[in-house]
């Protein structure tokens, strides 16, 4: 009885983590990204900037690199007397949509922009601050986000805009119901062993 309970246990065990890896690729979620602020200035008296773009509702299926917003630049200063950014700091707030339970959160990654600018060259550095890693659990789903490049931008005009860039990946989390522990099994096998030895001595007239 012991080694029937058990079994059947880690069957139903087997079963639920199989279905769990055969959805974990299937499944639907949207996110959107905004950001603040919108134009990064450059130092006083400069008057160039950059601008940072959202990324309005999208909806994806599985694990997925996600862009979380393009920089482009603005300047008409000299070589001799470029627009500089001094730790201009920025924050881009991804929200997550869980379609199968309908809950949502919002987590923020922070940084800063450090360089200079001028009407035909762009040396712009970023550094990330803060949390760069969230995992957080949306219905059965467990989402984890994380910040993960910087394409710097180019000159003013550029054609091809910078980039900051992240990878979403999302699990299906099933709570298991607990197995009862070996010594629980075993008193369950003795006690309904037991029941069936009284049955049986019952049935040929001996149990009294």
């Amino acid at each position: 009885m012991k080694r029937t309970t058990t079994s059947c246990a880690w069957v139903v065990i087997g079963f639920l983590l199989h279905a769990t890896s055969a959805r974990a690729d299937l499944i639907p979620w949207m996110y959107n990204w905004s950001n603040s602020p919108h134009l990064v200035l450059a130092d006083a008296p400069g008057t160039g900037y950059i601008t940072l773009t959202d990324e309005p509702d999208r909806l994806a299926v599985g694990s997925s690199d996600i862009v979380a917003t393009n920089l482009q630049t603005f300047s008409t200063a000299s070589v001799a007397n470029p627009d500089w950014f001094t730790n201009k700091p920025y924050s881009l707030g991804l929200m997550l949509f869980d379609l199968e339970s309908g809950q949502s959160t919002v987590v923020t990654f922070t940084g800063v922009l450090n360089g200079k600018l001028t009407a035909e060259s762009s040396l712009i550095t970023n550094t990330f601050t803060g949390t760069t890693t969230y995992s957080v659990l949306l219905g059965n789903n467990r989402y984890t986000a994380t910040i993960t490049s910087y394409t710097p931008p180019g000159p003013p005009g550029a054609s091809n805009p910078g980039s900051i860039g992240a990878m979403a990946t999302v699990t299906v989390e099933v709570v298991i119901p607990e197995v009862p522990e070996p010594g629980t099994l075993t008193l369950l096998g003795l006690g309904v062993g037991g029941v069936v030895w009284y049955g049986w001595r019952r049935r040929r007239g001996t149990g009294r």
